[in-house]
C-alpha cells in the first residue's frame, strides 16, 4: 500500500472518494480484492481505487480509478489514442469510446485473452477496465458502461 497523506493536503481527491464509483458487484463474479491509496511521490500525487472480480475458468475483471497530478499528460495520451482510432467501425473490437462523459481507447491481446479500456472521465480521472479470459472487448465495454461516469466527472 502506498504511503498516505492527509486528504486536505493532497491535490487529488482522497481514494475513499473514488471507491464509491467502483462497481459493487458484477453478475457471475466474486469480489476478490478491493484496495485504494493516496500518496505523494516527489512532485507527483496519485489517488487510486481498485476492485478485482474473479470467476471460474481463469476469468477476471479489474476496475481501477485514478486521480493524479499527471492527469493532464495521461489525459492527452488517451484523447490522442482515441482520436487515432476514430475511423474504426463500431463493430471493431478496438473502436474508440466517445461517450458523453468519457473518451477512451480499447485494445485486445488475443494471445493473452487480455482486453483493456482506458477512459478519461471529466477531463481528469482515468478509469481502466481490464478483463482476462474473455474472447474480445465486449466485457470491458459492458463494465465501463455500467460505471457512474457522469457522477465521477462531477467529483471535485
Amino acid at each position: 500500500m502506498a504511503p498516505s497523506v492527509p486528504a486536505e493536503s493532497a491535490p487529488c481527491v482522497y481514494f475513499k472518494q473514488l471507491s464509491p464509483f467502483l462497481p459493487p458487484a458484477l453478475d457471475g463474479f466474486t469480489v476478490a480484492r478491493t484496495q485504494g491509496s493516496t500518496g505523494k511521490y516527489g512532485e507527483v500525487s496519485v489517488s487510486e481505487a481498485e476492485r478485482l472480480f474473479t470467476r471460474g475458468e481463469g476469468r477476471e475483471v479489474k476496475v481501477r480509478i485514478v486521480d493524479t497530478t499527471m492527469g493532464e499528460k495521461i489525459g492527452q495520451a488517451i484523447r490522442e489514442a482515441a482520436q487515432r482510432a476514430k475511423g474504426r467501425d463500431a463493430s471493431d473490437p478496438s473502436a474508440p469510446i466517445h461517450w458523453e462523459d468519457a473518451v477512451g481507447f480499447v485494445r485486445y491481446d488475443a494471445e493473452e485473452s487480455l482486453a483493456e479500456a482506458n477512459l478519461l472521465v471529466g477531463n481528469r480521472f482515468v478509469v481502466a477496465v481490464t478483463s482476462r479470459g474473455f474472447p474480445g472487448t465486449v466485457e470491458v465495454r459492458r463494465v465501463a458502461r455500467g460505471i457512474d461516469l457522469a457522477g465521477l466527472a462531477r467529483l471535485q
